[in-house]
């Protein structure tokens, strides 16, 4: 596992810390019948911090990116590739009734 991986990790776990320590403060508080729902200071530093600390270590460590450009995407396929599409030929059209071969019996006669 790398590093930024392990980065982010433990930043997930930090979040998760922080939300299970807010949890229990509100509970303490609802057992004491404190009504006042504001989380201490540390705890709310907990979470930004680790939220920083984990989308820094997830962006440096997500590697090389692809490139989305259209040109870089049409490099890989030829333009029969491009404009091939069986599903969109239709064998079975009325062409043959404009200009009707031997083996069909003319219209005129």
């Amino acid at each position: 596992m790398s590093a930024a991986k392990g980065i982010a990790v433990a930043a997930f776990l930090s979040m998760l810390h922080a939300g299970y320590s807010a949890r229990e403060h509100l509970l303490y508080c609802k057992s004491i019948g404190r009504h006042d729902h504001s989380l201490p200071v540390d705890i709310v530093l907990e979470c930004l911090v680790s939220l920083a600390v984990m989308t820094v270590a997830l962006v440096v460590g997500v590697g090389k990116l692809k490139p989305i450009s259209y040109e870089a995407e049409m490099k890989r396929y030829s333009i029969d590739g491009v404009f091939s599409r069986p599903s969109f030929q239709v064998f079975n059209h009325r062409g043959r009734m404009l200009r009707p071969t031997a083996a069909q019996p003319s219209l005129a006669g």
